[in-house]
């Protein structure tokens, strides 16, 4: 299962990554302590997002799935900025679609090594303490192992 848990990550990654890499800002995974103690100390745009569950459902090859992608704004008053970034991240986990979990972890995406399939997306609330500017959607669904 470990392989299918890292190129499931790799998958999330990558899509994140593509998304901030267009917008011109920073992709942070809010589980690197380095990266996310340089985020709350600078004052740049960033998406950001947390791995939260990958669970047996009831059993492999079937899973469940969850995590959280958002948007760090700054000098974003009305958070227009932060909404709009949220808008863009739910373009890329739209409800009801597929979307084939690979290792991209190296230097070139490996084989395909199963799908997920996205759920329910749901903008959390605004977080004011040390997250301050920072707005979370929740991805869930379900995903199948292949191979």
């Amino acid at each position: 299962m470990s392989d299918f848990t890292l190129a499931f990550k790799s998958t999330i990654d990558k899509l994140g990554f593509d998304l901030a890499t267009t917008e011109s800002i920073e992709f942070i995974d809010m589980d690197d302590l380095a990266k996310t103690a340089e985020l709350f100390s600078n004052n740049k745009d960033a998406i950001v997002w947390e791995f939260l569950t990958l669970d047996e459902n009831p059993s492999d090859p079937l899973y469940t799935f969850a995590f959280r992608m958002g948007a760090r704004t700054v000098r974003d008053i009305a958070n227009y900025n932060v909404l709009r970034l949220v808008d863009l991240i739910k373009t890329i986990f739209p409800t009801r679609t597929n979307v084939p979990i690979k290792n991209m972890s190296g230097a070139a995406a490996g084989p395909q090594v199963g799908s997920l399939y996205i759920v329910d997306v749901g903008v959390d609330p605004q977080q004011y303490d040390k997250e301050s500017g920072i707005r979370m959607i929740l991805v869930t669904g379900r995903c199948v192992r292949s191979g």
